[in-house]
């Protein structure tokens, strides 16, 4: 009875802040939803190689995110006093 008593009210208090979340969004129609841009992929992969475009892609991708990651780098090494 105590406890019942006590733990009523962090259980609503719970309750009240899990439904402060928003609720997931529902993928019931996404196969009905992605049908027609899986249809044009497969329509463009007949005159360009969506492998080979894909891994263009990535190259470029990787590439930026390097040079990105150097000029963070190269960056934090020019606010070091002393280095030039």
């Amino acid at each position: 009875m105590i406890v019942e008593f006590i733990m009523e009210p962090l259980i609503v208090l719970a309750e009240f802040l899990v439904g402060l979340f928003p609720a997931f969004p529902r993928f019931d129609n996404l196969a009905v939803t992605l049908g027609p841009v899986a249809y044009t992929l497969q329509f463009l992969d007949m005159f360009i190689s969506l492998r080979t475009v894909s891994a263009c892609l990535l190259a470029i991708l990787v590439t930026y995110n390097i040079k990105f990651g150097w000029s963070i780098l190269m960056w934090v090494i020019r606010k070091i006093p002393g280095i030039s």
